[in-house]
């Protein structure tokens, strides 16, 4: 079967699903938080006549010092790498059997004391949600995101989901399918896009057991001007307490020449004085070429739940000098970013 025949056929295939698990059911939630497939936190500022609306974000200082997050070198004392992030949603009761939700959420960054015009849409979708699950529609995150969410704890982690397109997070044109059965996390996507060979679906899921251990296997496929790209990720969590552990390993092909590997391992412990430590080791190679090695440890705390102070080192494992994924030569230089947020 052609590749492009057999990745429309599988689209097709979980839309038709996805739509069908959300017309079933007897009832429909209205306080669910409208950021069901990505985007930060929320919280309900108004509620009337079976509608609610929700407002969040966070305004972050963050500066690093003697190397960039890539492992560049910093010419000068600090790079300034702060940013804000605003986010609107919505939820309403249609009927007993369903509701409908919107999310939208918008970063603005500050790259140097002359320069803060840079704008990024990061998520724009609107859905349904029945007892079985919800739909949305628009710039969202890929079934993926969830299993590389397990060991993203840290301040640097969380690149396991960006090996292909079809399974990284914020992707547009994107039809999601989110459903929670008790234990079991089910998500499903579909990306329809604008492009030639920019297609792409996903499936994943977790399972939560009652002693706090958690099991995640996905798949994502997608094609690109280079071939068809594939991602199998699978992770494993376990919560105790203060204590979280989360580790992940994903592997694939980018495209018909190049293969790729990845795992990251990351724990945090939280003491009740609301102090948090942070540890993490994240390798990524592509044909056997490492292009992400380090350690990170971190230490934050939080004043209350708004407001958190953070300081952490990157340890670069990498070659002085190596290539990046633009084929452009780095510095491999150690990276320690200092942290000051507030959430809302």
């Amino acid at each position: 079967m052609d590749s492009k025949l057999g990745l429309n056929k599988m689209n097709k295939t979980l839309i038709a699903l996805a739509l069908a698990a959300v017309a079933g059911g007897a009832s429909a939630a209205t306080d669910f938080s409208p950021a069901v497939n990505g985007g930060d936190n929320t919280n309900a500022i108004y509620s009337a006549d079976g509608a609610n609306l929700f407002l969040g974000g966070r305004a972050e200082f963050r500066g690093d010092f003697n190397g960039n997050e890539d492992g560049s070198d910093i010419d000068g004392t600090m790079a300034d790498k702060s940013r804000v992030r605003l986010n609107v949603g919505g939820t309403t009761q249609i009927t007993d059997t369903l509701s409908g939700f919107g999310f939208y959420e918008a970063e603005q960054t500050t790259k140097s004391a002359n320069d803060d015009s840079k704008f990024q849409q990061r998520y724009a979708y609107v859905g349904l949600m029945g007892t079985y699950g919800a739909v949305s529609f628009g710039r969202q995150n890929t079934a993926g995101v969830q299993i590389s969410d397990m060991s993203d704890i840290a301040t640097y982690t969380g690149d396991q989901k960006a090996f292909i397109y079809a399974g990284n997070e914020q992707i547009n044109n994107t039809i999601a399918y989110t459903g929670q059965f008790d234990a079991l996390t089910v998500k499903a996507s579909v990306i329809a896009g604008e492009e030639d060979d920019s297609d792409g679906y996903g499936v994943s899921a977790i399972y939560n057991l009652p002693f706090g251990l958690g099991l995640g296997l996905g798949y994502a496929a997608g094609e690109n001007n280079n071939g068809d790209a594939d991602q199998v990720i699978a992770g494993i969590n376990y919560t105790n307490g203060g204590f979280y552990t989360g580790f992940t390993y994903t592997t694939g092909d980018l495209d018909d020449d190049n293969d790729f590997d990845g795992y990251e391992f990351a724990a945090k412990y939280k003491f009740e004085n609301n102090f948090s430590i942070i540890g993490a080791y994240q390798n990524r190679q592509v044909e056997n070429d490492d292009i992400s090695d380090f350690f990170e440890l971190t230490g934050a705390y939080d004043f209350n739940k708004h407001l958190n102070a953070y300081v952490a080192y990157k340890f670069n494992q990498l070659d002085d000098a190596y290539t990046d994924n633009n084929g452009k030569v780095q510095d491999a230089e150690d990276s320690v970013r200092l942290g000051l947020k507030y959430t809302f």
